[in-house]
């Protein structure tokens, strides 16, 4: 193995690899991460698509009113999805 990497093109290409494998792991999200819902047009529509996030692995909090840029109009409904541990 010590010869191989006196040789520069081998050296470069292990460095890379190497590189490339670490950024992979640093920028990989995690499997079980918290995500937002679709916005939904009413509340009552939001109300009636939590129980379709209820699963084993995850569970949906209460809906939210979302508002456009600057605060002043509600333009939709959204929940967070939470997993569970």
């Amino acid at each position: 193995m010590k010869k191989l990497l006196r040789r520069p093109r081998l050296r470069a290409a292990a460095v890379a690899t190497v590189l490339a494998g670490g950024l992979v792991l640093t920028n990989a999200t995690p499997a079980l991460a918290d995500y937002n819902s679709p916005l939904y047009p009413t509340m009552s529509a939001c109300n009636a698509a939590r129980p379709t996030y209820y699963s084993s692995y995850t569970v949906p909090q209460a809906c939210h009113p979302m508002y456009n840029w600057n605060g002043t109009q509600v333009v939709g409904y959204m929940f967070l999805v939470k997993t569970r541990y």
